[in-house]
């Protein structure tokens, strides 16, 4: 799906500070905060400011184009959604790559959340760790 047809879908008007994040994340092979994605979309759109890729990434992330996660010191960061339904990620804390997990954890879970009496209503799941690369890289420790 074409970046502005997808924007549109979400209700959104095509703006090109919209489109430069996404294009942002979309080259990123890890999920990038707030600051580093203004840095990347700066060399695009050189007069920008950070105020405005932030309100345009949380508004983002609320119409659920992007995605986010929390990495070392609790710092947000954000990845490119287009998949329909939520997902969930493994997380290099080496080099920051993300890979998506391709199943919800919730679903083996279900039937002892009912036994329990709890209704979830979201939730999250990150699985930190070492890629290939940084596993023998000596960056692991």
């Amino acid at each position: 799906m074409e970046f502005e047809e997808f924007l549109r879908k979400k209700g959104l008007k095509v703006t090109s500070q919209r489109l430069a994040i996404m294009k942002v994340l979309e080259s990123s092979s890890s999920m990038l905060t707030a600051t580093e994605i203004f840095e990347r979309v700066k060399e695009i759109l050189p007069g920008v400011n950070f105020s405005t890729i932030y309100r345009n990434v949380e508004l983002m992330k609320k119409r659920g184009i992007l995605c986010t996660v929390i990495r070392g010191e609790r710092i947000p960061s954000y990845g490119l959604r287009v998949e329909e339904e939520h997902h969930h990620h493994f997380i290099c804390k080496g080099c920051g790559k993300s890979v998506v997990i391709e199943y919800c954890p919730m679903n083996f879970m279900g039937e002892e959340v009912k036994k329990k009496g709890f209704l979830p209503v979201e939730h999250e799941f990150v699985v930190y760790g070492f890629c290939r690369d940084c596993e023998g890289s000596g960056l692991k420790k």
